[in-house]
């Protein structure tokens, strides 16, 4: 597959996505809440979407991965990766950047258009966090968007109703999320 052809499918996600996430906080209130602290350099590394709010971009993902990295200035380098409705079918992958909103590390600004800059309240809540950093849950401030994140490709039954009900506590609206197919290794 050509370059040209992945990027058609991830400049105009990324537009839209910050633009919905934007849009997003300014329009409703806030209702969820975030843990106490991350530690930035244990969030780092890989992570897979084992569930998510399926944003347009989105629908049909499948082994949909985010890696974060640290950058030279202090913001964290942000690849989204995924492939579309079958392993090893199209790519689709963005590169952007988030920055910390505070010195607690559990509100974030996501971008994938320029540098993110530290501007509360932030689009990226880390609403729910495993202590040992195996798993997370991420919304935005109004609850309407979601992901759930996990160091391995599979979770069980059980962990996902956990996630849910997490997700629930935290007030992220749990109607719309919906697993993610990970295709183990």
């Amino acid at each position: 597959m050509t370059r040209k052809f992945r990027t058609l499918f991830a400049i105009p996600a990324a537009l839209l996505a910050t633009a919905a996430l934007a849009a997003c906080t300014a329009m409703g209130p806030v209702r969820t809440t975030t843990v106490d602290s991350v530690d930035p350099e244990r969030y780092l590394g890989t992570w897979y979407e084992v569930g998510s709010v399926k944003q347009f971009f989105s629908v049909g993902l499948v082994n949909v991965t985010a890696n974060y990295q640290l950058n030279p200035d202090g913001t964290i380098r942000v690849e989204n990766r995924g492939e579309y409705f079958t392993d090893g079918g199209p790519e689709s992958r963005i590169v952007g950047s988030a920055a910390a909103v505070d010195d607690t590390f559990s509100k974030l600004n996501v971008t994938f258009v320029g540098t993110a800059q530290p501007n509360p309240p932030g689009n990226y809540w880390i609403v729910a966090l495993d202590e040992d950093y195996q798993w997370a849950i991420v919304s935005d401030p109004t609850g309407t968007s979601a992901f759930f994140l996990s160091r391995t490709p599979q979770v069980s039954d059980e962990q996902y109703q956990e996630f849910l009900d997490l997700a629930a506590e935290a007030g992220v609206q749990t109607s719309g999320i919906t697993p993610t197919p990970q295709f183990a290794d």
